[in-house]
């Protein structure tokens, strides 16, 4: 087993959907919002939940309807926090493949 994954994002959303992007990131499990600018951006954390990857949380919040960029900033593993090697989500890939150049 290893550590969790730790991401840290930033978003930016148009003006007009700041708060129901707010609401969608609020509802998203192991994402945590410690800042929401007036002028639409956002500061996100999140981790890797059950069944959930932060990876997938970063690609789902280019999914939220008016967000119009999610920057990852950090990356760290969460020694702490012991995260199960054989966890799956919808969005992991499961075959990889290597080609010859």
């Amino acid at each position: 087993m290893s550590g969790a994954n730790v991401i840290g994002v930033l978003i930016h959303g148009a003006l007009d959907r700041r708060e129901s992007i707010g609401a969608a990131l609020a509802a998203m499990p192991g994402v945590e919002i410690h800042e929401a600018f007036a002028d639409g951006r956002f500061v996100v954390v999140a981790e890797d939940v059950a069944g959930r990857y932060a990876s997938d949380s970063l690609m789902a919040f280019n999914q939220i309807p008016g967000v119009i960029s999610a920057a990852l900033v950090f990356h760290g593993v969460d020694d702490d926090v012991v995260s199960d090697e054989t966890q799956t989500s919808p969005g992991a890939a499961t075959h990889m493949e290597t080609r010859a150049s």
